[in-house]
């Protein structure tokens, strides 16, 4: 059923502005690189989403409850290590860059619902995957990498969120939102709470913007639920990655990134193998015969 187009409009603006709370998150946490680890940084990011969401499901009359703990605590520990690893990312490299390795994460959730989960899969998926795989080489490989291991750890956080968006699937069967949004908070802040000591080194500028990434990044995740709450999932995912080239233009503005042209075809490659099985019109899509995958 399609939403009413006042719905519709005020779903894809709740999920443009968080597109931009993402962006903005990330080139904060880049100007906070070069005086705190990416695990300080995820620590605070985790204790201010953790203070909020508590607050939020007080202020709505919730009760913090986990019916089911298993699908929960996969969400918190495979979410919360995909955000540090991005996080690091940012530090060893660049905002758009670790911005566009961490969303790769929707190639690796159609891996591992073919090969893991063995479910059944579309020519055109596996086609989109391909196109995606290309575009991350051409990425990869366009010689402008501020270091090596910052693709590698930007990679893993992608891998990471492809698993961690499973669990999550599993979650929002039987838990509240903001209680699987606190398993990541909770979770993170258990893996990062070694790098408390960096507090020692923070200032009153860095603090406030320690304190606005920590916001953002709670904002930024609650816009995209209520947007996508308006939306079907389709529609609505096709537009969560306008983060990615607002991110791309602010950290080329901000920071002087660099961007050549293998960086932008592989940006539009990934971008189109991802989205690719998502646009395909749904009458095409009835005409498409499954691959058999041996279940």
């Amino acid at each position: 059923m399609k939403a009413p187009k006042n719905e519709t409009a005020s779903a894809l603006f709740y999920i443009h502005l968080s597109n931009l709370f993402f962006a903005a998150t990330a080139l904060f946490i880049s100007a906070l690189a070069g005086r705190f680890s990416g695990y300080y940084t995820s620590f605070v990011r985790f204790a201010v989403g953790a203070a909020f969401g508590f607050a939020h499901l007080a202020a709505l009359g919730k009760p913090f409850r986990i019916h089911r703990f298993k699908p929960w605590l996969g969400r918190g520990f495979f979410g919360s290590l995909a955000m540090i690893l991005y996080y690091i990312s940012i530090g060893l490299g660049s905002a758009g860059r670790a911005s566009l390795l961490n969303n790769t994460f929707p190639i690796f959730v159609a891996i591992i619902s073919v090969f893991v989960l063995r479910e059944k899969v579309r020519p055109i998926t596996v086609a989109g995957i391909f196109l995606a795989f290309v575009g991350v080489a051409f990425v990869l490989a366009d010689g402008s990498a501020p270091s090596l291991l910052g693709d590698v750890v930007g990679m893993a956080s992608g891998v990471l969120g492809g698993v961690s968006y499973h669990f999550n699937k599993r979650a929002t069967r039987t838990e509240h939102p903001i209680v699987i949004y606190l398993a990541v908070c909770l979770v993170g802040m258990a893996l990062t709470a070694f790098s408390v000591p960096e507090t020692a080194k923070v200032t009153l500028p860095s603090a406030a913007l320690l304190l606005v990434a920590g916001l953002g990044a709670y904002f930024a995740q609650v816009l995209v639920t209520m947007g996508l709450a308006k939306i079907d999932a389709t529609s609505g995912s096709v537009h969560t990655f306008g983060k990615i080239p607002v991110t791309i233009v602010g950290g080329i503005v901000a920071f002087g990134n660099p961007a050549n042209l293998r960086f932008v075809l592989g940006t539009v490659l990934l971008t189109l193998g991802i989205l690719l099985d998502k646009i395909l019109p749904e009458r095409k899509r009835k005409a498409v015969e499954d691959l058999p995958t041996g279940r």
